[in-house]
């Protein structure tokens, strides 16, 4: 498996805190609607070809928004949402760029919205998608990509974990 759900997980989790102080945990995927939704995404190439992708209702990105920029939730424009999920895409890529094949680099963030969460590349595949909620808000984050150039390719946190073994 490219990417474990666990890994992917906490690599969100441990954004969430960090960067919004936001509690997160997973939840039933039926309890999210890409209606509306804001999606914000970075993509991967090199070793492996793929994209990180988050979906997130607008009263979430708002209150993503308020806490990055410190303002009031209904004070927050247009510009300030995009740019706070285009922030937090990043950090999140960012974290999930060690757990892939080397070397990849990834893109600027782009953010838009709303948009319909289905859509992706062709040849990509869905590697991993978890449904979460924050702050009463279900949203979703995934990764995409392209699954067959990553069938035989080893992962850092492999390399690393066969090392460990090997060292022992």
């Amino acid at each position: 498996m490219l990417v474990a759900d666990a890994a992917f997980y906490e690599i969100i989790q441990n954004t969430w805190t960090a960067t919004l102080g936001f509690p997160v945990e997973r939840c039933d995927s039926t309890e999210f609607s890409a209606i509306g939704a804001i999606t914000a995404c970075v993509r991967i190439s090199g070793a492996w070809h793929g994209e990180v992708r988050l979906h997130c209702p607008l009263p979430l990105a708002r209150r993503i928004a308020s806490a990055i920029f410190e303002g009031k939730e209904d004070k927050v424009e247009r510009a300030e949402i995009l740019d706070a999920l285009s922030e937090l895409i990043h950090i999140i890529g960012g974290n999930l760029k060690a757990l892939l094949p080397q070397p990849v680099i990834l893109s600027f963030p782009s953010v838009q919205g709303p948009t319909n969460c289905a859509q992706t590349t062709p040849r990509w595949k869905t590697v991993c998608r978890l449904t979460l909620m924050s702050e009463g808000h279900p949203f979703v984050a995934s990764i995409l990509g392209d699954v067959s150039a990553a069938a035989g390719a080893e992962t850092t946190a492999d390399r690393q974990s066969h090392t460990r073994v090997e060292n022992r």
